[in-house]
């Protein structure tokens, strides 16, 4: 591979989600790990904040009901953008160090909440030299036209980009637009990849 573009994921691969747990407590704690990834990748609500279509309050409001939570729409605004916790142990090092090589770049289904939380706390934006956002693009992965749209942003083959992602459709659809993909369990299992592809 002639990779000139690193493309990350955010939270579970570089970041830690510390929302999972909150929401699983919050429904109830009735539910599974993987049926709250799938009813929350699926909500109205989260799919129409995270693509910047509705306020921070309406997407409270809204997920709170479809969701069955059992907190009030203002307090779930107060704890929810630290729901993406920090860096992983090493992912800011890596970044560095990954950043003399190749052009890091992020593509991540987010919201104005999260991402201003970031910043604030852990300069997240500092490490990239471009930052994909689906709540500004207004596109979700895994649409492949949010991919199109990284592409022709980068100026690039889409065979030169390489993505980590932990979500397995949105790894399929990048793969679908040309670009290298690779599906990751979080951090260790990112820099085992990035090892085994000789990219460090």
């Amino acid at each position: 591979m002639n990779v000139k573009v690193i493309l990350f994921d955010i939270g579970g691969v570089l970041v830690e989600l510390a929302g999972v747990k909150r929401l699983i407590e919050l429904m109830g704690g009735k539910i599974t790990h993987d049926e709250l990834s799938k009813r929350w990748s699926y909500s109205e609500y989260v799919r129409l904040y995270e693509s910047g279509k509705c306020s921070t309050e309406t997407f409270a409001e809204g997920v709170v009901r479809e969701l069955d939570m059992d907190i009030s729409p203002d307090d779930f605004i107060g704890e929810y953008p630290l729901y993406a916790k920090d860096f992983f142990p090493n992912a800011a090092e890596l970044l560095r160090e990954l950043a003399p090589k190749y052009t890091l770049a992020c593509l991540s289904n987010t919201s104005i909440a999260h991402w201003t939380s970031l910043r604030e706390r852990i300069s997240i934006d500092k490490y990239f030299r471009h930052s994909f956002l689906s709540y500004e693009i207004g596109l979700l992965k895994p649409e492949l036209a949010i991919y199109t749209y990284v592409i022709e942003k980068l100026g690039c083959r889409p065979d030169e980009i390489i993505f980590f992602d932990d979500n397995e459709e949105n790894i399929r659809a990048a793969l679908k637009a040309g670009m290298n993909a690779y599906r990751v369990t979080g951090f260790e299992d990112l820099k085992e990849k990035l090892g085994l592809l000789d990219l460090i």
